[in-house]
């Protein structure tokens, strides 16, 4: 193993001398091991095919993720009333504001609201508060407020993170 004595300069050469060859194996196998980690980390970063570095951190593609959100589409107060029957929904009042839809209305069972919103999510507009109430007999109260965003704009410029509410209460 003295042919392989690495070069250290002056102040690491008492160290490396004063390790026992056990010590020297695993001090070199670790520096193999973080070589080989720093090196596949940075090849795995590196552009495929000649495209230039700046190419792929470019902002401008928008996510694959965002691509397969529905379109948003504009608020029909017949047809999410027509729909809403179908599904199971007797919606009673919709309100169409600048934040957002707020229905009102009875559901014959949650699946019904359940339903009813997995198709308003395929049109953009996702449920972010609702409030099913049992009153007496089989149906249920319905109230729902339904965004085409995923934030709501804050104060600023930027945007907040919604406030996502749920409730479901029994009254007899």
């Amino acid at each position: 193993m003295s042919r392989l004595t690495p070069r250290l300069p002056a102040r690491l050469a008492p160290l490396w001398t004063a390790r026992s060859g056990r010590e020297k194996g695993l001090l070199i196998l670790a520096l193999v091991g973080v070589l080989a980690y720093a090196g596949h980390a940075a090849l795995t970063h590196l552009p495929a095919g000649g495209e230039s570095f700046i190419a792929t951190t470019s902002v401008t593609t928008p996510d694959p993720g965002l691509q397969r959100l529905p379109p948003i589409s504009p608020v029909s107060v017949e047809q999410w009333r027509s729909t809403a029957v179908e599904q199971g929904l007797a919606l009673t009042h919709i309100e169409v504001t600048a934040h957002g839809v707020t229905t009102h209305g009875e559901a014959a069972s949650p699946e019904a609201f359940s339903d009813f919103a997995r198709w308003a999510a395929q049109h953009g507009w996702w449920a972010v508060a609702w409030q099913l109430e049992r009153r007496e007999g089989q149906s249920l109260a319905l109230v729902a407020h339904w965004r085409s965003q995923l934030e709501r704009p804050g104060p600023e410029a930027g945007s907040a993170p919604l406030d996502t509410t749920a409730t479901a209460t029994e009254s007899r």
